[in-house]
């Protein structure tokens, strides 16, 4: 059966990969607009954190997924108010502009660190995939790729000061197809595992149930990174209308959504064959190659293509959000290795799975200002039942912030 299980995931991924390749839908605007927010949302992060939420919470993963999506969209409803309301206002003077930059430098210091975490991801999944062939045995929670995250900032710091990042970002763009029908492809690589258990009458969840108690619940607060993304959205606006981004938004975050439960839900049965005895985000790796011998290289070639394109679309994006902080005051050319340094710094103090939970914390206080703009857009157009629901976010932002804990 892991030979059709290994067919499926091969037909499956080619397919989809047809369709996204399409000139129809590469053409797409409202693809183009989808894919932004999308391919932030739906990398790598979330496929290798489904062992480290099964091993915190057990047979309920599926739904603690679905809340932190719900939290992940009820912050999208916020910042889809903020591009409808607040950016035509945007870049004047007072208070309320000054709060908006803070948010700015927030955003900056919480994708230095998610730039941290993709690279060291993704170097974690090149070394274990190469290690387990040939024996090496690799301690659980060992950050294991620092030293290639750390050569490829530098790497990434030296392009951009000489020649800009431009060429790598638009290959980057390229890869955003295969990374969604790589994911499809997983996901559906684990269901047939299911269907297959099934057939032959031996489908049982593994009997599972960790306690779970307020450190537990604040360790699933600190994986809230994984589903954010969709911010990206707000800050495409020179390409795209808000009418159009915001729908997108919308669209991106259903998606992802779908493919944040199921995932979780097609893998549990994977946990009866293989249980990761510590939190490790490598472990699905493992898992993987319980269901088909191709999963865990077309893992390795998810996490090639969505970290490094991930990390080279933030250090290039946030370099406009550098620029404007410093009024222009540092040359461009100087922004990318000054982006690559920070995230250096961060690579070598954090582990994948601090850096993850700095990364909630700090993109939650951004998303904590958000909902200060919001609230003071809906005070001003009385709009009093959205000021609360807002108010009710926000909180929910802080929450994380303050109380999210490292795995």
């Amino acid at each position: 059966m892991t030979l059709v299980i290994s067919i499926v995931v091969v037909v499956t991924l080619l397919g989809l990969s047809a369709v996204l390749y399409s000139s129809r839908v590469q053409n797409s605007e409202e693809y183009q607009a989808t894919v932004v927010p999308l391919a932030n949302i739906m990398d790598i992060g979330f496929v290798a954190m489904t062992p480290i939420i099964v091993f915190i919470i057990g047979l309920e993963s599926p739904l603690i997924m679905l809340g932190l999506c719900g939290l992940g969209f009820t912050m999208g409803w916020v910042m889809r108010y903020n591009i409808r309301k607040y950016e035509p206002i945007a870049g004047g003077k007072g208070a309320l502009h000054n709060v908006a930059r803070f948010g700015q430098a927030s955003l900056l210091v919480a994708s230095l660190v998610n730039v941290a975490y993709y690279l060291q991801l993704m170097g974690g999944v090149i070394i274990i995939l190469i290690a387990v062939p040939l024996g090496v045995n690799l301690d659980p929670g060992v950050s294991r790729g620092s030293g290639l995250a750390v050569l490829s900032l530098v790497a990434l710091g030296l392009i951009g000061f000489t020649r800009g990042l431009d060429q790598l970002n638009k290959l980057g763009e390229k890869t955003t197809a295969f990374n969604l029908a790589a994911i499809t492809a997983i996901i559906v690589g684990f269901l047939a595992y299911n269907v297959d258990a099934v057939l032959a009458g031996a489908w049982a969840l593994p009997n599972y149930d960790p306690p779970v108690g307020s450190e537990e619940l604040r360790k699933i607060l600190g994986l809230f990174a994984i589903v954010q993304g969709f911010e990206a959205s707000r800050y495409i606006g020179s390409q795209y209308s808000a009418d159009l981004r915001i729908k997108t938004m919308r669209i991106a975050q259903i998606i992802a959504t779908i493919a944040f439960v199921l995932f979780p839900l097609a893998s549990l049965l994977l946990f009866a064959d293989y249980r990761p005895d510590s939190a490790d985000p490598i472990s699905i790796v493992l898992i993987a190659t319980v269901a088909s011998p191709i999963l865990p290289w077309l893992i390795l070639l998810l996490a090639v293509g969505s970290q490094a394109s991930a990390a080279v679309n933030a250090i290039s994006s946030r370099s406009a959000v550098l620029l404007e902080l410093t009024e222009g005051g540092v040359e461009e050319r100087f922004t990318y290795p000054i982006l690559a340094i920070g995230a250096i710094a961060v690579v070598l103090v954090t582990d994948v799975l601090s850096a993850v939970a700095i990364a909630s914390r700090v993109f939650a206080a951004f998303f904590a200002i958000q909902c200060v703009i919001a609230l003071v857009v809906a005070s001003r157009e009385n709009e009093w039942a959205r000021f609360v629901g807002i108010g009710l976010v926000g909180l929910a932002m802080l929450t994380i912030a303050i109380f999210g804990l490292p795995t």
